[in-house]
């Protein structure tokens, strides 16, 4: 991710087992069980955008999309 984005994307892993990370991110972990989403849910601003697997080609593509709508809303 930073060799393709630099500092402009940031990858951050929350353990939502753990009740620190439950209390400190509960909105999210909230709309996840309201979706019914499998873990692992992948998020990009806060918002699920991929649930039960991890596809770092599909990851990469969204991140790079988010990017460039908002560098297009400037």
């Amino acid at each position: 991710m930073e060799s393709r984005f630099g500092a402009a994307a940031v990858i951050e892993y929350h353990d939502a087992s753990r009740e620190d990370v439950a209390q400190q991110h509960a909105e999210i972990l909230s709309r996840i069980r309201e979706q019914g989403l499998i873990y692992p849910v992948t998020a990009i601003d806060g918002e699920p955008v991929y649930e039960g697997a991890v596809s770092y080609p599909a990851i990469l593509r969204a991140v790079q999309a988010r990017l460039e709508t908002a560098s297009g809303a400037l």
